[in-house]
């Protein structure tokens, strides 16, 4: 990510350099400047700047709109679906990097997300953020700066009770959405490999101007070889998003989303399981269907054979099952349901079964496996 986030950096500075040389030597040019800072419009141009950056998180219906997690993630979300789908054109090897990128990629968001269950990290990160970026910026919405020493100082993590809705949105907005731009990166690759139909995204379009309001579009369009059209929203929590879409268009639109085996956070350490390099590679290649087997009735990439496993060592293996101890806030498991967990985690602990404690690792060796991209919903297309 810091080599594509470099050259995005240099870009801004590029237009800078030209935006400041022709304010410094052009009048009409510097009288336009003056023009969109005047009073008139420079609170206009405040709030127009503010869809570019965003000091924090508020609520639609707050005062003072605020959006930062959506603006990070569209900037990522650009990389992929703005510039580097032109490289992923060029070859058929081109696009095999393609997918190996956006797999990594999807890695390092989720790895992000760590901050909710590393106070050190966090502290680190923010203590960052706060040498780099003005602190007017940083935190535009009141209270932020204030709940920002308050959390530097704290230990508190995600799932406990001191966890609150404010601090939610607070680490949320230091984010570039960690649950949904990798969620809309793997559904975009898995578009791209399944050959649905010409692949339009709109990731980085928030409205649609027409005859009437704007409207939100969805995610995708898919244009298929019989002329249909379909509206692809990414997500099962956007109904009435994709109604007025549909209504509006007449252009039928359906939500896909990850199967719930997908981008899990792991009771036991508190960090999300992320997909692995053989895993990535096979995808990347094309060859990902010869390494999945199917054992009692299920189909997956199993671990117990490959050479990174080592025991359950391996830090991308998952466990799902149930699991008797306590989670990384050192409350009770829910040792009656299955969960996912990094195998890793859980390998020497036991759940009781007819009220005998059963070994993980001994017990289910075989049964670790690797995550893999599978989409729930998708089959309203692939099955046409």
């Amino acid at each position: 990510m810091k080599r594509l986030l470099n050259r995005l950096a240099i870009s801004i500075e590029h237009l800078k350099c030209l935006d400041e040389v022709f304010t410094e030597h052009v009048k009409e040019y510097q009288r336009i400047n003056n023009l969109l800072n005047s009073t008139n419009f420079k609170s206009i141009y405040k709030e127009i700047s503010r869809e570019l950056y965003a000091g924090g998180k508020a609520a639609a219906n707050s005062q003072l709109k605020l959006n930062r997690q959506m603006i990070l993630g569209d900037i990522i979300e650009y990389i992929f679906s703005g510039r580097a789908y032109y490289y992923a054109a060029k070859s058929n090897e081109h696009l095999k990097n393609f997918y190996k990128l956006i797999f990594y990629s999807v890695n390092q968001i989720l790895l992000y997300d760590t901050i909710t269950v590393n106070p050190e990290l966090r502290k680190a990160y923010i203590e960052k953020l706060e040498k780099t970026i003005s602190s007017d910026i940083l935190y535009e919405k009141p209270g932020d700066e204030e709940l920002a020493n308050q959390i530097k100082n704290s230990n508190i993590k995600i799932w406990q009770e001191g966890w609150t809705p404010a601090i939610d949105d607070f680490i949320d907005s230091l984010l570039p959405k960690t649950l949904g731009a990798p969620k809309e990166l793997v559904v975009f690759a898995e578009f791209i490999r399944l050959q649905i139909g010409i692949i339009i995204p709109l990731l980085l379009i928030q409205r649609i101007f027409g005859n009437k309001n704007p409207i939100a579009p969805p995610d995708f369009l898919i244009l298929q070889n019989n002329k249909e059209i379909y509206g692809i929203e990414v997500g099962y929590k956007k109904e009435l998003q994709s109604r007025e879409f549909s209504i509006r268009t007449s252009i039928p639109t359906f939500a896909v989303d990850l199967k719930n085996n997908m981008h899990n956070r792991c009771p036991k350490c508190g960090e999300n399981i992320l997909y692995c390099d053989v895993m990535i590679d096979n995808y990347a290649k094309g060859t990902l269907k010869s390494v999945i087997k199917k054992r009692n009735g299920l189909k997956r990439l199993y671990c117990d054979k490959c050479p990174f496993f080592k025991n359950a060592a391996c830090k991308y293996s998952n466990y799902y099952g149930r699991v008797e101890g306590e989670n990384f806030n050192c409350q009770p498991l829910e040792a009656k349901y299955n969960r996912h967990y990094h195998a890793r985690c859980v390998k020497n602990d036991t759940y009781l079964f007819r009220r005998k404690p059963m070994n993980i690792l001994k017990n289910h060796k075989k049964d670790f496996f690797a995550q893999l991209p599978e989409i729930d919903g998708i089959e309203n297309l692939v099955n046409k």
